[in-house]
């Protein structure tokens, strides 16, 4: 739009803009495709995409911010497309929370399930996979929670939120460090088992003299030392 072409005076321009009023029902289409694309594309990326927040709330939160810029900046569009959208966006909202109020599927395919990241000091690499976690952001969490042994830990959910629970084991027992190995002062100064060993990959506790050729929970062949439980 040129420089001469916009007036303060022009009502016309500013609550609707320059496209016709048939304009208004393309808008509500584009809305309704956007927020199924959009829901789409966050849910793939993720729980921790969306942090303590819905795929839903993230959804509607990305679509709020991209109405109001473009109804406030643009000059071909009218205030009252981007009212309409907000609108739009307000009515899906509500319609699929309802959806998932009423239909526990609904729910599960829209804001996926509950995942059980670890189990008696296990990884659960299936689990970890669907969630696109890596081994190094995991450890990572549980470390800034002052666990350095995986036999430390009980359960670890993945909520639908994306937040983790964590359950600890009362009485710990001996698992795979959780320090890097590359702090090499650290890492070497934990007490190790001298007669237990955990697979590398996923934690499995094994004894020593009875070691298998590979891991009978993930199939890697790669076994350290466990860290004492105490």
């Amino acid at each position: 739009m040129k420089k001469h072409e916009i007036h303060l005076y022009d009502l016309e321009r500013i609550l609707l803009g320059n496209a016709p009023v048939e304009f208004l029902l393309e808008v509500a289409i584009r809305s309704v495709i956007t927020y199924i694309v959009l829901l789409i594309v966050v849910r793939l990326m993720g729980k921790r995409m969306s942090g303590t927040l819905t795929f839903t709330e993230t959804a509607v939160m990305l679509m709020l911010g991209a109405t109001v810029s473009s109804a406030m900046q643009i000059p071909e569009r009218g205030i009252m497309e981007g009212c309409l959208v907000l609108f739009m966006i307000l009515l899906l909202q509500r319609v699929v929370t309802l959806w998932m109020f009423k239909s526990s599927k609904a729910e599960d395919k829209i804001l996926s399930t509950m995942y059980m990241l670890i189990k008696d000091g296990v990884l659960q690499k299936d689990d970890l996979k669907k969630e696109y976690i890596t081994r190094s952001q995991l450890f990572g969490m549980l470390r800034s929670r002052n666990i350095t042994n995986l036999g430390s830990v009980k359960r670890l959910y993945m909520e639908t939120s994306g937040a983790f629970t964590l359950y600890p084991n009362k009485k710990p027992v001996p698992g795979l460090s959780l320090l890097p190995k590359e702090d090499k002062a650290v890492y070497n100064n934990q007490a190790f088992e001298k007669d237990k060993k955990v697979c590398d990959s996923c934690g499995v506790l094994y004894e020593a003299s009875h070691l298998p050729d590979s891991c009978g929970h993930c199939g890697q062949k790669v076994f350290v030392p466990a860290v004492n439980g105490q």
